[in-house]
């Protein structure tokens, strides 16, 4: 999986402060869509275990209220490989 950004202290996305991810890849391909680069399944950066560290890191402090999902489309079959065992490891935190 790839990502197109990670944003920290996110408040216009969920409620309170949160982290979003934006994934890359969607095949819905709507019309108006404000970033259809991440309709490519290879936009942006790879999603890797350092990643993954890094929003761990970033979910740690007390302020942040969650994270959110966004993309692309998250709900991708090609995504959720990669993001169900993640989000797992969030909730577990």
């Amino acid at each position: 999986m790839y990502y197109g950004e990670i944003k920290n202290c996110d408040i216009a996305n969920g409620e309170g402060v949160r982290v979003s991810l934006f994934v890359s890849g969607c095949t819905n391909g709507c019309k108006g869509c404000f970033q259809p680069e991440t309709w490519a399944f290879d936009y942006g950066r790879p999603f890797t275990a350092e990643t993954e560290a890094e929003l761990l890191a970033l979910l740690a402090p007390d302020y942040i209220n969650g994270l959110t999902l966004l993309g692309g489309d998250p709900f991708e079959p090609e995504n959720q490989r990669a993001l169900l065992p993640f989000v797992r490891r969030v909730r577990e935190t």
